[in-house]
């Protein structure tokens, strides 16, 4: 992987087209489908995608115009885009996370308010890629994220999970809430759950390989995570490891405790004895907006 690209003089600009058009051409490059694709009015001028998403994640107990997992969804999804699209092969690829940097500052509207998303790429490569997203409303910055993934193209990925494949697994849905934990037990200090993972919530993550996204597993760590804040918060940093795939079907085991400095708050998620995420979490309590 490198952050200059010998690509880099070979891709073909696509110029400013109308949203729909790029956003089409986005879904036949990468893995991800509606309703976890929720881009709209993509704009792509060879170096720098930019789209808006609206915001409807339920965000709990957290502060802000979205929650800081909602935000991460939509980052990823346009870094992944900005890297799909730069690429000289117009081929399906798989793009799956593997670490995300996050800064959250406040956001002075109200929850729902559509925010606009900016991705460059940081780093391109045949098997792995790299992008800096800036999310914004019309004169603030509501966040800044640096995402790294794993780019796996859509024959290999076929082989090598061929047993996970779902003919039927729908399209259809939403992502306007998190499932409940089948269990959840916390004191002061630490927070444990157990997360059964249902093809509900894969929906478009990916088509026909039902995967938990990981934004979606950082929003249930963020939610545990609100068990040891006893007032609402905004989530001011965060820094996500995900060495592996959760799959419908999984049984995951989320613990989040309180750590000294300079993070607020420190956890993982298991499944079978491995470790499918690893969080860092720095709060900020009591604000109103």
């Amino acid at each position: 992987m490198r952050t200059n690209s010998p690509w880099a003089t070979t891709r073909e600009p696509l110029g400013r087209r109308d949203g729909e058009a790029v956003g089409a051409k986005l879904l036949a490059r990468v893995g991800d489908a509606a309703p976890y694709f929720a881009l709209e009015d993509c704009v792509f001028d060879g170096a720098e995608l930019r789209a808006r998403a609206a915001s409807e994640t339920d965000p709990g107990t957290e502060l802000g115009t979205a929650s800081s997992a909602e935000i991460a969804r939509h980052a990823l999804v346009a870094g992944s885009g900005c890297l799909a699209l730069g690429r000289p092969s117009d081929g399906r690829s798989y793009y799956l996370v593997s670490s995300i940097d996050g800064t959250f500052f406040t956001g002075s509207a109200p929850f729902g308010t559509p925010i606009h998303y900016s991705a460059i790429a940081t780093a391109e490569g045949p098997v792995g890629g790299a992008a800096q997203v800036e999310a914004r409303l019309a004169s603030e910055l509501v966040a800044r994220l640096r995402v790294t993934y794993a780019v796996v193209e859509e024959a290999l990925f076929a082989r090598l999970f061929a047993a996970q494949r779902t003919a039927t697994f729908g399209d259809t849905g939403s992502y306007a809430s998190y499932p409940p934990f089948v269990s959840c037990v916390h004191d002061g200090n630490v927070a444990r759950a157990t997360l059964a993972v249902d093809t509900s919530a894969c929906h478009g993550h990916f088509h026909q390989y039902p995967t938990l996204p990981a934004t979606t597993l950082l929003g249930q760590l963020v939610r545990l995570t609100s068990r040891l804040v006893p007032t609402r918060f905004r989530v001011s940093a965060l820094r996500l490891r995900t060495p592996a795939l959760a799959w419908a079907g999984d049984e995951l085991e989320l613990r989040m405790e309180r750590v000294p400095g300079p993070w607020n708050f420190s956890g993982h998620a298991t499944t079978g004895g491995r470790v499918v995420a690893s969080l860092d979490l720095g709060v900020v309590s009591g604000f109103s907006s």
